[in-house]
């Protein structure tokens, strides 16, 4: 996913270049991967490492909406871009 997907990335920067790309587990729900390719991605491995460490079901992820305007809103994104059976 492009990092000028999320609103408050392009709203913040005018180089919102990057992108951003997770790996979740079917069987547990669970996030198993991310990676962030950009600038200030420093947030974003933060708040998916607590997420991998902590094995946190993608459902509950889903509830700890993101601050606006900040790029932590690209997690968010990402996450409602899975499949259905996976939110």
């Amino acid at each position: 996913m492009p990092f000028a997907s999320a609103a408050g990335t392009a709203l913040l920067r005018d180089d919102g270049v990057g992108s951003a790309k997770i790996v979740v587990d079917r069987a547990t729900g669970c996030l198993l991967g991310a990676t962030f390719v950009g600038h200030q991605t420093a947030e974003l491995v933060h708040a998916a490492t607590v997420a991998i460490v902590g094995q946190v079901p993608i459902g509950v992820l889903r509830h700890a909406v993101p601050s606006y305007p900040t790029s932590s809103e690209l997690r968010l994104r990402l996450l409602e871009e899975l499949p259905t059976n996976l939110r």
